[in-house]
């Protein structure tokens, strides 16, 4: 059931207001309650999991896991902006910094 309520979501996820500029706190709640459903939200407050020399095979899973999921809600967030606000923050290299 929880794939089937992620699916929706996503495929809702066009139906949410992008963001233009104005009512910003109302687009940051929607952004943060879909990023949440996703289960990617950590990474905008988790910070990148170091790699060592010596790290274990489940650090190294850790460290890829946090990398995708923080692609994935930068992306999520890029694609909830107006396309001028698009091009402004397409470089940014993580979704913390959006």
């Amino acid at each position: 059931m929880t794939g089937n309520t992620v699916k929706e979501m996503t495929m809702n996820f066009g139906k949410l207001d992008k963001f233009e500029g104005h009512d910003f706190r109302r687009w940051q709640k929607k952004m943060h309650f879909l990023l949440t459903t996703l289960k990617v939200v950590y990474v905008l407050t988790a910070p990148m999991p170091e790699l060592l020399e010596d790290s274990t095979v489940e650090v190294i899973r850790i460290r890829v896991k946090w990398e995708n999921d923080d692609y994935i809600c930068r992306c999520y967030i890029l694609n909830g902006m107006s396309d001028s606000l698009f091009d402004v923050y397409t470089n940014v290299e993580s979704a913390e910094e959006l």
